[in-house]
C-alpha cells in the first residue's frame, strides 16, 4: 500500500517547553540517567512538590519521554543523548528569544545584537537558583556521592 510521506511523519510539537515543571523533572533525569528516581525523590532534588513532580513524571511517561518501572521514573540508556541534545535545543532557543530585543528584526544588523550561545561566553550563575535543572541536579548527586564517601 502507498502511503503519503506527511502522513509518515510526525508533527507534533515536543511535548516539552522551557520553564515548566516536565522541563525540570526530564532535564534532571536526563543529567542523571543512570539511576531511577521516584516523583518524591525528584521534588526532593528540585524546586518541584511533590505533587508537581508526580503530575510531571506522569505526563512524561505518557509522552514516552521517561520509562517507569512500579514506581520509579528513568531514561531509557539508548535515549540519553537524544533527550540531551532536545532539551540543549530548547535552552539556546529560550535564550535567543529572551535576549533578542523585542524590535530586533525591524532594524538591519539585530543578529549583532543577540549574544553569543556559546557557554564560554555566559557568566557563571549566581545563586543555585539560576543554574540550569541539569546543573543542580549535578551538584546534588555529588553530595550524595561525597556523603557515601563519608560513611
Amino acid at each position: 500500500m502507498v502511503v503519503p510521506v506527511d502522513d509518515l511523519t510526525n508533527d507534533d510539537p515536543y511535548p516539552v517547553k522551557p520553564d515548566t515543571n516536565e522541563y525540570e523533572a526530564l532535564s534532571f533525569l536526563v543529567a542523571h540517567h543512570q539511576y531511577g528516581f521516584t516523583p518524591s525523590e525528584i521534588a526532593a532534588r528540585t524546586d518541584l512538590s511533590e505533587t508537581s513532580a508526580s503530575k510531571a513524571m506522569a505526563r512524561l511517561f505518557e509522552d514516552r519521554l521517561v520509562e517507569r518501572a512500579e514506581t520509579t521514573y528513568y531514561i531509557n540508556p539508548h535515549r540519553a543523548d537524544e533527550l540531551k541534545q532536545r532539551l540543549a535545543s530548547l535552552d539556546s532557543a529560550a535564550r535567543i528569544f529572551e535576549k533578542a530585543p523585542d524590535d530586533a528584526y525591524a532594524k538591519q544588523g539585530w543578529e549583532h545584537e543577540v549574544p553569543s550561545l556559546d557557554r564560554d561566553e555566559s557568566t557563571e550563575p549566581t545563586s543555585d537558583h539560576s543554574k540550569t535543572a541539569e546543573e543542580r541536579a549535578q551538584a546534588i548527586i555529588e553530595d550524595i556521592e561525597d556523603r557515601r564517601a563519608e560513611e
